[in-house]
């Protein structure tokens, strides 16, 4: 019996000792339990819990996902465009995990969102970036208030008052200024990922979009064009040529249409290219009032 007793003693101690020398295992993410965090992940805004196990030295904390939910409203086939390059576009497939941007990085100090526009409150997805992340910085507004940042996949504006810049002038001056951001009257209406997105008018009512379009690697890009279409027809007038040859292949671009939407009226996009290079697409629509003022005619 004392032998038993003996064997089951050393046992407990060898167990024991397994866990003190290999203290890697004890945690696999630091997080406090029951903290939720939201985050952007490709196309999806994943809700996640931090969940705990065990006690003292051999807690093991996870984070463990709540929701997956897809930031395109509505996604369709795309349709046969009225005028298209001799190969199909290129359909944008937005990555899983962070790209690495060619922009100077800024570190939140504060939790934020990614703002449609400087002058307003909504957020492109309903997520928040906790303090400490890393967004990459594309420019200013005129008044310096906010930065346009882009972050994961998704591309908005932030306050500078939540940021590393906040106070260096030294890093603010250089960065490229935006002149052409929504005013406080223009409505944004939803953000859309993904070439193939579609969005139905629900009234009479001028819209104007701005579009980001971005690639993951470098160098020559083919000749290509990018238009607005409604029911499925391209709108001649908004088609622009697709020229630089950098990582950003179209930046804060606003698109217009010729008159206004109506009820029902279903809004698209073109691309035209030769080019089978996966592309990251951005867009966000605002819907402007009568008498709303928007330098971008």
């Amino acid at each position: 019996m004392k032998s038993v007793q003996t064997l089951l003693k050393l046992t407990i101690i060898v167990l024991l000792s397994t866990f003190v020398l290999t203290p890697a295992t004890v945690q696999a993410q630091s997080c406090t339990a029951g903290t939720i965090r939201e985050r952007i992940s490709g196309r999806y805004t994943i809700s996640e819990q931090c969940q705990c196990s065990g006690t003292g030295l051999f807690q093991t904390c996870r984070w463990r996902t709540l929701t997956r939910t897809p930031i395109t409203e509505t996604q369709t086939p795309t349709p046969t465009p009225t005028r298209r390059s001799t190969q199909a576009a290129a359909t944008p497939t937005p990555p899983a995990t962070s790209l690495f941007y060619n922009l100077p990085p800024a570190r939140l100090t504060s939790p934020t969102g990614l703002y449609a526009s400087p002058n307003r409150g909504e957020f492109i997805v309903p997520a928040t970036i906790p303090a400490g992340e890393t967004v990459y910085v594309m420019g200013r507004n005129a008044t310096s208030t906010h930065m346009r940042v882009v972050w994961n996949t998704g591309v908005g504006w932030v306050p500078v008052s939540f940021t590393d810049y906040n106070g260096r002038r030294d890093r603010m001056a250089p960065l490229p200024i935006f002149t052409r951001e929504p005013p406080a009257c223009a409505i944004p209406v939803t953000t859309q990922f993904g070439l193939n997105s579609k969005w139905t008018s629900n009234q009479r009512q001028r819209i104007a979009v701005i579009i980001d379009l971005f690639r993951s690697q470098y160098g020559e890009f083919p000749r290509s064009f990018l238009s607005l279409e409604v029911n499925g027809q391209a709108v001649d007038s908004s088609r622009r040529q697709i020229v630089e040859q950098g990582q950003f292949s179209l930046k804060d671009v606003v698109f217009t249409l010729p008159r206004d939407l109506q009820a029902g009226d279903r809004l698209g996009y073109i691309l035209e290219t030769t080019s089978q290079e996966p592309l990251t697409f951005m867009s966000t629509i605002f819907s402007i009032p009568q008498r709303c003022q928007w330098n971008i005619d």
